[in-house]
């Protein structure tokens, strides 16, 4: 991104003028999350850094330092899609490989209310999530995310921020992460969708309040597929199962795709017992961040409970030869589960 940017600085130095800064500077500011203008704080979900609203986005950062946006840096970031800035930020390496294989769907659809208009610009399915990327901008002056910082934000869950998949509520679990630019904010949401979806359906997204303004956006049907990224998808049974104390494990299928990486397992435990996944490592000990644990079915039977889960990590670069699943289990000692993936 940085390369595109400055070979769009040079093809236009001869028609604007530029001021003098060096170009590592502006990168600096632009791409520094410790910076003052941060809104919201990091807060650690499931031991994965989910970035509630920290990131700064670049053409906020050139506006401030040079007071103007030349033609050429708007064009080379036009090329930039909004998931793409953001994963700057969240270093989610999953969406940077389907950004590279060419997954993302870009239906720049807007609808404006209360003269606030939202565009979802960009989106990423596979089996595990659903990433959104999205503007929201705003000529009215009484509404700055520099004087206001809860102004512009979307709500996350109902009956704030809705999503259908043909017409029907998606039941899921859903973070997002966003940033102030020139006259609004530009961010990403995730959704973890609990039901099976189909591999192609129309998406919906119904938003009922954004800061402390009420109204009604209306996004869709945005037609969104998941062909491609099932096609790259590798599908494992390993069946392996542990116990620990009274408490036993069934990893039943691993799936890693372009974007993500889902565990499912089942977990047999005492009804004061709770279990989790602590970590996720690959075979050569790389941390594999989760990014949310999606409960499938649950039931209780006598002083037992019986739970189907779902964990969602991202993407590793390469498919390893095994996972190493370390659980957290209260009294009992902790041993590491190794999955092979053949």
């Amino acid at each position: 991104m940085d390369e595109l940017i400055k070979q769009g600085i040079q093809q236009d130095a001869g028609h604007c003028q530029v001021h003098s800064i060096p170009w590592d500077q502006i990168r600096e500011r632009a791409f520094d999350d410790t910076s003052p203008n941060t809104t919201f704080q990091r807060n650690a979900v499931i031991h994965k850094i989910c970035y509630s609203f920290a990131a700064v986005v670049v053409i906020g950062a050139l506006v401030i330092m040079s007071g103007f946006i030349s033609p050429a840096i708007a064009r080379a970031l036009e090329q930039i899609p909004v998931i793409n800035a953001v994963f700057n930020f969240v270093e989610d390496r999953g969406i940077q490989n389907a950004i590279d294989k060419g997954f993302v769907t870009q239906p720049n659809l807007t609808a404006t209310d209360k003269d606030i208009s939202v565009t979802i610009t960009d989106v990423l399915y596979d089996q595990g999530r659903i990433d959104i990327g999205y503007t929201v901008t705003t000529s009215r002056p009484n509404l700055n995310p520099e004087t206001f910082p809860g102004d512009l934000i979307l709500p996350l869950g109902a009956p704030g921020m809705q999503f259908f998949a043909n017409g029907k509520p998606i039941q899921n679990t859903t973070q997002a992460t966003c940033e102030k630019m020139d006259n609004g904010r530009v961010g990403l949401v995730e959704i973890y969708p609990s039901d099976d979806l189909p591999e192609t359906f129309n998406l919906e997204v119904a938003i009922h309040q954004i800061g402390k303004e009420q109204g009604e956006w209306l996004l869709g049907p945005i037609p969104v597929s998941r062909k491609d990224t099932d096609a790259a998808t590798r599908t494992f049974s390993p069946m392996k199962k542990e116990t620990f104390g009274e408490t036993s494990v069934m990893v039943k299928e691993v799936k890693i795709s372009p974007l993500s990486t889902l565990i499912e397992y089942e977990s047999i435990r005492p009804l004061t017992e709770e279990f989790y996944f602590s970590a996720v490592m690959d075979d050569k000990e790389n941390n594999i961040p989760q990014c949310a644990s999606i409960r499938l079915s649950h039931q209780i039977k006598g002083d037992t409970k019986i739970t189907i889960a779902r964990l969602v990590c991202e993407a590793p670069k390469n498919i390893p030869e095994f996972l190493v699943l370390v659980p957290h289990t209260a009294g009992s000692q902790q041993q590491n589960i190794k999955i092979p993936l053949k």
